[in-house]
């Protein structure tokens, strides 16, 4: 159960009430107010576009491809196993097969060779006999590898995107924004992005030009990749993904068109929401599960039949991948909750990652699993299982929560790892079997030295807070808004589609959909003029605490939704909050709480409260452990829950005869944890995290020392 409200981070100040005022607003607040400015970044033909000869080396690269075709040399794209690496992949592959180039591509498999050009696929590369090896979204760290293959007389163009070590592979040319004597005056394209301005090089170059239909192509390709590698939508990045939608209304790439025709349906829009959650998962699958050149027929495919059949068969792999995925999801959180758990690892006994390990869990997910498990608890996690490559060793991912940096907790104890890479918010690594308890106690020591020396509070992380545009009226909650919202687009990282807060409304209607998986509320503002439709995903809990009839604040996305031809306006919820109760206790719990544990009496309390008699409120009595704990057990029951105290004392005011206040809530629960009912972890004054060990066990509560505290806090 997850009953958490998030932090509103609200830029604008006042209310907006006019759809013609929004844009402006929303300009403002992404720091684009100069006119110039504004029209590049409002324009579907200009946005910003550099020279491709600004990087370092391109001059140097565009005369060796042009030396290496004119010679009949033989070409060896070296790519990744993603989205990215494939497509970038397919750019250059089909440059050099539009001039008739021996060319040949390789791209990893992720449990065999793993990421780049590494010494483990060196005898494939080789066994190509190339003239000219060019490494797309990776090789920028592949220093013992590139100088082996310089040594054999092999020519290497480097081009990547990610960050340099302490020096540059000896490679021919490097082109990448991110070496330190960089000229490139945009540093976020992605590797399809790179080989996208290689392309156009050569174009400029003019001696094996690029026809139209083939940089429509490469745009195509570029843009799909700029979307999946979440690279920052601003800048060149923007009008990649502008160009690419433009382009794709009408394919130029099979492969595109193919899945567009296929995926594209009634009811759904080509944006990057689209591409995010319904094309770049399938093309992701084969490098997960099998062999990411699966995705390459899509892409290098000029049979419509062929690229159907490649469309298909991804689709396949994608549903497998998601099965697996599942699986390995749900065997994680069972061991995660298992009350057979060793205590000195229980959720709500540990402050830094969770780690979990599944022997024959595939590889392929265990990043995606991470992640689901990093939002599903709140907490950065780790996947291990046996490395199919390094004997004894146990291969893992790692997904960072909030503010928590995981790159930095892992570098911190590096004599504890074989191997590791990643950044702040996602890392891979590999731990020897035999020394993984050694590790988790390492990590767990580590996390909380990071916390202690000033890590971020978890009520203030970016995972539990929102950045919110501005305060909408209801009144401009409708199409000429969105339709201002959407001139904003593509959203994305550094662009984020825009949040708004809309306050004082009431509950009409609510239910849930997908078997209570999600909430479903009809609104209407205090007036009731103006009616707003909303779904809350994964928000299905909420249906249990909130009533028709309830004044809410609502933080949210703005949509539409077609449904047999009908167009209409929908909210996603990312937070809904409940007009709180009257009274100090309520309004103001988390004072209370403050108070309470910095050790001042009952009595000392009260006077904060102006005259309210509030010790009542602090006092829970027989009534309120039973319907407490009967209402944890029928919403929670074994599953680890974090909830916030405000939310889970309405749960159960609105689920029972009893009347109970946050403080009092979260007294049941210590006086719970004291018995042995569950298991209890503070993560902020009112918020707790908790799961119930022994349902139905029977225990006499005064027996307690908690108890006895907490039921005498009126006679202070």
């Amino acid at each position: 159960m997850l009953l958490t409200s998030k932090n509103w981070r609200i830029k604008a100040e006042g209310k907006v009430s006019e759809a013609d005022t929004l844009l402006s607003v929303l300009l403002q607040n992404r720091g684009i107010g100069d006119q110039q400015e504004i029209e590049q970044f409002l324009s579907d033909d200009v946005g910003f576009w550099h020279d491709p000869f600004l990087y370092n080396d391109m001059r140097k690269a565009v005369d060796i491809i042009n030396e290496t075709i004119d010679s009949h040399g033989r070409v060896l794209v070296y790519g990744d196993y993603d989205c990215d690496g494939v497509t970038a992949t397919a750019i250059l592959v089909r440059y050099f097969r539009s001039h008739n180039c021996d060319v040949r591509y390789i791209v990893p498999h992720r449990s065999e060779h793993g990421y780049g050009l590494t010494e483990k696929i060196m005898d494939k590369v080789i066994e190509e006999q190339p003239n000219l090896v060019i490494t797309v979204d990776c090789g920028v760290t592949n220093l013992d590898t590139v100088a082996e293959l310089k040594e054999r007389g092999i020519k290497v163009i480097v081009t990547d995107h990610h960050n340099v070590k302490d020096e540059l592979p000896d490679a021919d040319c490097v082109i990448c924004a991110k070496r330190p004597d960089n000229a490139y005056p945009f540093t976020e394209l992605c590797g399809a992005g790179v080989a996208l301005k290689v392309v156009e090089a050569l174009g400029k170059d003019g001696r094996h030009g690029v026809n139209g239909n083939l940089w429509r192509q490469a745009i195509e390709l570029a843009g799909l990749a700029t979307i999946a590698d979440l690279v920052s939508v601003t800048d060149e990045n923007r009008t990649i993904i502008k160009r690419a939608f433009k382009s794709m209304e009408n394919p130029s790439n099979t492969g595109v068109k193919v899945m567009n025709e296929m995926l594209l349906f009634a009811g759904k829009t080509l944006d990057e929401t689209f591409i995010s959650f319904n094309v770049v998962p399938r093309i992701n699958a084969a490098g997960r599960l099998y062999d990411s050149s699966d995705a390459l027929k899509l892409f290098l495919e000029n049979n419509p039949s062929e690229a159907k059949k490649a469309a298909q068969d991804l689709t396949r792999e994608n549903d497998e991948r998601k099965e697996i995925e599942a699986k390995v999801f749900e065997e994680a959180r069972m061991q995660l909750e298992n009350p057979d758990r060793p205590e000195k690892w229980s959720l709500t006994n540990t402050c830094g990652p969770v780690v979990v390990y599944g022997k024959n869990w595939h590889q392929g997910v265990l990043g995606i699993v991470a992640g689901k498990l990093a939002q599903y608890y709140g907490r950065s996690a780790l996947v291990f299982t046996d490395d199919a490559t390094e004997p004894g060793c146990a291969k893992g991912s790692g997904r960072a929560f909030g503010e928590f940096d995981l790159f930095k907790c892992l570098e911190g104890i590096s004599d504890k790892l074989v191997n590791f890479g990643g950044h702040k918010k996602a890392a891979g690594m590999l731990v020897r079997k035999e020394g993984m308890a050694a590790f988790m106690e390492a990590l767990e020591a580590e996390a909380k030295r990071i916390s202690e020396a000033g890590g971020a509070d978890a009520s203030e992380d970016a995972d539990n807070s929102i950045e919110v545009d501005c305060e909408l009226d209801p009144s401009a909650v409708n199409f000429d808004s969105y339709r201002e919202i959407c001139r904003l687009r593509p959203f994305g990282i550094g662009n984020s589609k825009p949040n708004f807060v809309t306050k004082d409304l009431v509950i009409r209607e609510i239910g849930t959909m997908s078997d209570g998986a999600h909430l479903r509320v009809e609104l209407t503002d205090s007036t009731g003029r103006y009616s707003l439709s909303a779904v809350g995903f994964g928000m299905g809990s909420y249906f249990n605490l909130l009533r028709s009839g309830d004044k809410v604040d609502i933080c949210y996305t703005m949509n539409e939704y077609t449904y047999r031809g009908e167009t209409t306006l929908s909210l996603h919820l990312n937070d809904i909050i409940p007009e709180p109760s009257e009274g100090f206790m309520w309004k103001k719990a988390d004072i209370a709480e403050k108070l309470y544990s910095s050790g001042l009496e009952p009595s000392q309390i009260s006077k904060m409260a102006h005259g309210e008699d509030i010790i009542p409120q602090m006092v829970p009595g027989p009534e309120h452990f039973a319907e407490c704990y009967k209402i944890i057990d029928k919403y929670a029951g074994n599953s680890l829950s974090t909830v916030d105290c405000v939310l889970l004392a309405r749960l159960i005011n609105n689920n029972s005869e009893t009347f109970i206040t946050p403080f009092q809530t979260k007294r049941c629960l210590e006086v719970f944890a004291d018995c042995g009912l569950l298991r209890l972890r503070e993560i902020t004054p009112t918020r707790l995290c908790f799961n119930i060990t022994s349902s139905g066990k029977r225990v006499k509560l005064s027996d307690s020392e908690v108890y006895r505290k907490v039921t005498n806090v009126g006679q202070k």
